[in-house]
C-alpha cells in the first residue's frame, strides 16, 4: 500500500544529499580537510547506528504484529467453522443461528478487508454475534449432546468476542510517527553530513539516490506491514472465505 510515508523519507534524504553536495561546493578549502572530514565521519557513525539500530527494531516490531495478526485471523476462522458444526448438532430449529453466523461472517470479511476508512464500524458484527449468543442460551436441549453442544457454541462464541477484539486492537495499532519521524531526521543528516565531503559528479548522485530508495522503502515496508489487511503486504482472507463457504447449507 503506497502510504507517502516512503516517499517523503526519499525526498528529505536525497534532498539533504543534494543539499551536502551544494554546501561542500561553497565551504572554504579548510573546513574540507582530511582531518575534519574523519571527526565528522566517527562522530556521524554513531548516529548511523542509532538509526540502523532503530529501523531493525520498527521492522521486527512490525513484522511480529503481521504475524500475531495472521494467527488471530486463523484462530478466528477456526472458531467460526467450530461453532457453525455444534450449531448443526441442534437441527432445523439452529437455522437461524447458522443464518446469523454467516452474516456476521460476512460482516467481518467486509470490515476488516475491504474498509476504506481508518476506523471501521465493529457496531454490526457486535450485535450480530450477541444475538446468537441471546439465541443459544434461548435453547433448551432435551438429550446430553444438545446440552453439550449448547455449552461448547456459548464458550466458543466467547473466545469469538475476544478474539475480535484483539483483531480490532491489532488492526488499530501504529507505531508512533514520531519514531519514523526521528529515524528519517537521523538517517538525512547522516547523508548530509556524507555529502558535504563527496565530489559531486554524477556517479555519486546516483549512489546517493539509490541508497536514499532503498531507504525509503524499509520505512514504507514498515507503514505498509502496520497495515495487515491492505496494501502489498497483507493477510489472505481466504481462510475466513473458507469458513464462510463451509457455512452454506
Amino acid at each position: 500500500m503506497y502510504t507517502g510515508a516512503g516517499f517523503i523519507a526519499f525526498l528529505c534524504i536525497f534532498g539533504a544529499s543534494l543539499a551536502g553536495l551544494w554546501l561542500g561546493t561553497q565551504l572554504p578549502e579548510r573546513y574540507l580537510s582530511e582531518a575534519t572530514h574523519k571527526t565528522v565521519q566517527h562522530t556521524m557513525s554513531a548516529v548511523g547506528l542509532m538509526a540502523a539500530l532503530v529501523i531493525g527494531l520498527l521492522v521486527a516490531n512490525a513484522k511480529t504484529d503481521l504475524d500475531n495478526s495472521r494467527r488471530v485471523i486463523e484462530q478466528f476462522s477456526t472458531s467460526l467453522r467450530l461453532l457453525d458444526r455444534e450449531a448443526a448438532h441442534f437441527g432445523p430449529e439452529a437455522g437461524p443461528v447458522r443464518e446469523l453466523l454467516r452474516a456476521f461472517t460476512e460482516a467481518k470479511i467486509a470490515q476488516t478487508w475491504t474498509a476504506t476508512v481508518a476506523s471501521p464500524d465493529h457496531s454490526r458484527s457486535v450485535r450480530l454475534l450477541n444475538e446468537i449468543q441471546d439465541r443459544l442460551r434461548s435453547f433448551a436441549p432435551q438429550d446430553a449432546i444438545g446440552r453439550e453442544a449448547r455449552a461448547s457454541g456459548l464458550h466458543m462464541i466467547d473466545d469469538l468476542k475476544q478474539t475480535s477484539r484483539l483483531l480490532a486492537l491489532q488492526t488499530s495499532a501504529h507505531t508512533p510517527h514520531v519514531f519514523l519521524i526521528v529515524v528519517i531526521f537521523w538517517l538525512s543528516v547522516l547523508f548530509f553530513s556524507y555529502a558535504v565531503f563527496a565530489p559531486p559528479n554524477a556517479a555519486v548522485v546516483v549512489a546517493l539516490a539509490v541508497a536514499a530508495f532503498s531507504i525509503a522503502a524499509a520505512v514504507n515496508l514498515i507503514v505498509d506491514m502496520e497495515h495487515p489487511f491492505a496494501g502489498y503486504i497483507k493477510i489472505s482472507p481466504a481462510p475466513m472465505q473458507e469458513a464462510l463457504d463451509q457455512m452454506k447449507p
